[in-house]
């Protein structure tokens, strides 16, 4: 049987129609450090995030010790091999079967379906590799391409954090979304 050469250096369950997921490196993170700066952190998290240098979130990326209920995934082009954005899973909680999504996309590539199919790549293989059953993401009230983009994908509205996120000022509502194993359309 001769060697197969893997086109993408991924898991075939991770290789989409534009894109392909495959595992961060501390350099991904280093270059691609630049997109959460400029994306306005405040509404990118409700926990106070430490402004640091690329190098040293990639020297924090680098130290952490992997385990199997959390990874960090960069989004890459099939068609030039350019990374377009990342995505992680973090929290997974294997009692309930669910975990929770983050995502950023490059400024520059926001718009053009890439969020979308890598969402629905990691919710695909998760489902089938890790018998997840729910995944979930929450965002600011304020991050209407988020809201859009999650409902987009098939994800419910389950709740409103209410004065959850501070930002330019003043509190603003947060919300939850999450997709059930049944309502994911594969």
């Amino acid at each position: 049987m001769a060697d197969k050469k893997l086109k993408f250096p991924t898991p075939p369950d991770l290789v989409g129609k534009n894109i392909y997921l495959r595992p961060a490196t501390h350099k991904d993170v280093a270059n691609t450090y630049h997109w959460f700066l400029v994306s306005d952190p405040a509404t990118q998290a409700c926990r106070p995030h430490p402004f640091t240098t690329a190098m040293e979130a990639a020297e924090a990326y680098q130290k952490r010790e992997p385990t199997i209920d959390r990874q960090l995934f960069v989004i890459i082009k099939k068609k030039d091999s350019v990374p377009v954005g990342l995505i992680r899973f973090f929290d997974m909680n294997m009692l309930n079967r669910s975990t929770e999504y983050g995502l950023i996309i490059d400024p520059d590539e926001r718009k053009k379906g890439h969020a979308l199919e890598a969402i629905r790549l990691l919710t695909r293989y998760l489902i089938k590799t890790r018998d997840i059953n729910k995944v979930y993401a929450q965002t600011s009230g304020k991050n209407k391409g988020a809201v859009a983009l999650l409902e987009k994908a098939g994800f419910k509205r389950d709740g409103t954090l209410r004065h959850h996120y501070f930002y330019d000022g003043e509190l603003h509502d947060g919300y939850i979304y999450s997709l059930l194993r049944f309502e994911f359309d594969q």
